[in-house]
């Protein structure tokens, strides 16, 4: 073949080459024999294992212009891992995150857990802008991936306008790869050639929402094995695990679906496995290094590090009538009749409440702007903060253990020589603040009575369920009480069951399947509808699900009764 003809077939074999489910890199030998020249052509192979190329395939010894660029003469570029531009294959680290993965200093590893939660979207809303040059595939590509993102999640993308200084640019620069989280004005985010995939832009979209890569956490060793000999020599850096001061897991299980988690083969030297699933993922044959979406522990801790769950509890939980209502509390103000500590704590809990507990600065203002606005002439005003053994807590009553009081911000200056904490009113301000005052007794009445206020949780509205204990309830509520999202019912990780499967009431269906909505089924039947959580040490917890007066008793039926082999059975609120 002469090198003519050679060139025409490069330029054919390369256009049939893009169709394929292999990559072909051509070569070519010269040999001159006499004056005529000839050439043999060697073909490598890399076939192509999944749907895509994932992105440490794609940014392979890449440097795309927006990163590295010349300066004064220097060249400029991200501080990455091994010789390259990106921190574990896609990360682009700026300078404050730079400064947390590879500052030496305790000092700067401790305020790393800080800085990372400024660096989350205000209100869960990421404002986005596409760049002219943003192919087309790309922009199909970032426009899925953020509707699944927000269909699963509460987070919210919107097109940046001038006056959102921090937004997502989109680019079609060589290579996928991203920031991790709101670094401040303008941050790129590529989905180049190769990288036009919906998983693959979720994958970039996720880093920029917070996420690192799953298998860098640091109890990662548990779950897999990294294979280093398999790892090629330049990229071995990038399997090292990640301080858990700045990769928090929040106690979420580890998570080998995650769309975050390298696949099997990264940075592989020679074909074979860099990574090896070990212990409870290979005996539930678990597999690594998904692109399809979040999966449901990408989705639990999304909603939880952007208070998901907790913000629709927030829009769905009721009071009483009369009681004032702040996001999942309910608070009674009552400034008559005025009553000692004792006194005042006895009467809230005739409304099934307690004297109110002040847990966070966004209670503490609420409070004080509530009673400055409608209680002008109220001086003072009880709550539940009682001292025991020299210290202060949040007293719950009569029978009930007290908790030590969490909201500090009056703990510099708190009162000597008295015996309860009160709300009083500056005289010259007329603003709410902390004031020491006494219990009071009943041979110094009527000195030390006050106006109270009393607190009760909000909750969901009751249904019309047939069952009081409902079982027959068929909603979406997927997280639980305390704002853990469920598990899904057909997976058995994190938490392991064989609910699916067997034999199910004929009357009353289950009702389970591939969601994870809260239920109450036959096989563990319980007090109220519930479901296994994310989280690695909570098996399972209750869902804020209560049925209406006239619902059903829930005593075992026959059915039941011959299926757990307890004649004596008689309430179906057991735990199996």
């Amino acid at each position: 073949m002469t090198l003519w003809e050679f060139a025409i077939f490069i330029c054919i074999f390369s256009g049939f080459s893009s169709f394929s489910n292999a990559r072909y890199i051509p070569s070519v030998q010269v040999n001159v024999r006499g004056d005529i020249p000839t050439a043999k052509i060697i073909i490598t192979v890399l076939r192509k294992r999944a749907k895509y190329w994932d992105f440490w395939q794609v940014n392979s010894r890449i440097c795309p212009p927006s990163l590295c660029y010349m300066r004064e003469n220097k060249r400029v570029k991200p501080r990455g891992t091994g010789e390259s531009a990106f921190y574990n294959g896609d990360i682009v680290l700026d300078k404050v995150a730079a400064d947390m993965m590879y500052g030496t200093s305790k000092r700067r590893r401790k305020r790393a857990t800080t800085r990372m939660k400024d660096r989350l979207w205000k209100d869960g809303i990421m404002y986005y802008q596409f760049a002219p040059s943003l192919s087309r595939l790309a922009r199909k590509a970032a426009k899925k991936a953020m509707e699944h993102v927000s269909n699963k999640t509460c987070i919210v993308f919107k097109k940046r306008r001038k006056k959102n200084p921090d937004y997502v640019r989109f680019i079609s620069e060589p290579g996928c790869w991203s920031n991790v989280g709101r670094v401040g004005g303008m941050q790129n985010l590529s989905l180049g050639s190769g990288c036009e995939k919906m998983g693959t832009a979720v994958h970039e979209i996720g880093h920029a929402l917070g996420f690192w890569h799953e298998q860098a956490r640091y109890d990662r060793d548990n779950y897999v094995e990294v294979a280093v000999d398999n790892i090629s020599p330049r990229y071995v850096a990038d399997f090292e695990k990640i301080n858990k001061t700045i990769a928090n897991s929040r106690g979420y299980s580890y998570d080998y679906s995650s769309i975050m988690h390298y696949s099997e083969r990264t940075f592989t030297n020679n074909g074979l496995r860099t990574i090896k699933v070990i212990g409870i993922g290979k005996e539930l044959a678990l597999r690594i290094g998904q692109r399809d979406g979040l999966s449901n522990i990408d989705v639990a801790q999304l909603r939880d590090i952007y208070f998901c769950n907790r913000k629709q509890d927030n829009d769905e939980m009721i009071c009483p009538k009369k009681w004032v209502q702040n996001k999942r509390g309910c608070y009674m103000f009552m400034p008559r009749p005025k009553l000692q500590y004792a006194a005042a704590q006895r009467a809230c809990k005739k409304s099934f409440s307690t004297l109110v507990q002040i847990n966070t600065a966004s209670e503490d203002r609420f409070l004080k702007k509530h009673l400055k606005n409608k209680y002008k002439n109220s001086t003072v005003w009880r709550t539940g903060a009682r001292r025991i053994n020299d210290t202060f807590v949040w007293d719950n009553g009569e029978g009930r253990k007290s908790i030590a009081m969490r909201y500090t911000a009056w703990n510099g200056s708190v009162p000597e020589g008295f015996s309860t904490m009160v709300l009083g009113r500056k005289k010259s301000s007329k603003d709410f603040t902390w004031e020491g005052s006494w219990t009071g007794s009943v041979s110094q009445l009527p000195d030390h009575t006050f106006s109270f206020i009393c607190e009760r949780k909000a909750r969901r509205k009751c249904l019309p369920l047939e069952f009081r204990d409902g079982r027959d309830y068929r909603g979406k509520l997927a997280h639980t009480m305390s704002g853990i999202t469920c598990q899904n019912w057909n997976s058995k990780y994190p938490h392991r069951h064989s609910l699916l499967g067997g034999i199910v009431s004929e009357v009353n269906p289950d009702g389970l399947g591939n969601h994870n909505f809260c239920r109450n089924p036959f096989r563990m039947r319980r007090k109220r509808p519930w479901c296994f959580t994310t989280k690695e040490k909570i098996e399972w917890e209750y869902c804020d699900i209560t049925a209406c007066k006239g619902s059903l008793n829930t005593t075992l039926d026959e059915k039941e009764k011959e299926e757990t082999g307890d004649e004596n059975a008689t309430n179906s609120t057991r735990n199996y």
